[in-house]
């Protein structure tokens, strides 16, 4: 498999070779948006992804949740 293949197929920007070199700054930072995008993305997965159920408000310590969040009240 050639280098950029599995980009291409992911549908991110592939430089190519006949590209200008003097304005490579704009592949660098068209890989860093490209990037940016799936960071967002995955942080709006995650948080629709956390269930109610794992939120636990409480005046005492329950019996542990794995992954859940306490809100102790005091």
């Amino acid at each position: 498999m050639a280098i950029g293949d599995k980009a291409a197929a992911k549908g991110l920007y592939v430089v190519e070779a006949t590209d200008d070199h003097a304005v490579g700054y704009q592949d660098i930072n068209r890989r860093g948006d490209e990037l940016a995008d799936e960071i967002d993305a995955r942080a709006a997965g995650d948080a629709a992804a956390f269930p109610a159920s794992k939120i636990i408000i409480s005046d005492t310590f329950p019996a542990v949740v794995n992954g859940g969040l306490l809100f102790k009240v005091v």
